[in-house]
């Protein structure tokens, strides 16, 4: 698989990442993210797998917007880093944000496909 099949994957897959969050769909953005996720927000706050999944269902983020402004990707073997820049929309707690966040996503290739290990943003100037 030539890296431009394996980017146009990646893409396909983080946009039903992305629809899975907007949509409240978190069965089916599970599969999506490894067990040994790790996810830093722009505030700099670290969770597992297990505790974002949780702090979504239980409706502490609600995503209302996400839109990728711009991102490269790199592939390496069956690692593809994602760097990019992001408007969200999003309540956290209940109140509501605008972050312009940069980004760090990692992609690895595991038994069940490509399933997303790691995210960390940083807030960028609005």
């Amino acid at each position: 698989m030539s890296d431009k099949d394996v980017i146009q994957e990646i893409e396909a897959i983080d946009a039903k990442r992305t629809q899975a969050i907007l949509n409240c769909d978190y069965k089916a953005l599970e599969p999506l993210m490894g067990e040994d996720l790790r996810y830093v927000h722009s505030s700099a706050v670290q969770e597992d797998k297990k505790q974002y999944l949780e702090k979504l269902a239980s409706g502490h983020y609600t995503y209302h917007a996400l839109d990728v402004l711009q991102r490269e990707f790199r592939v390496i073997g069956e690692v593809v880093l994602v760097n990019g820049d992001l408007r969200i929309e999003v309540a956290v707690a209940g109140t509501k944000k605008v972050v312009m966040s940069r980004y760090l996503q990692v992609w690895a290739k595991r038994a069940l496909g490509w399933q997303m290990v790691s995210w960390s943003s940083v807030p960028m100037a609005q």
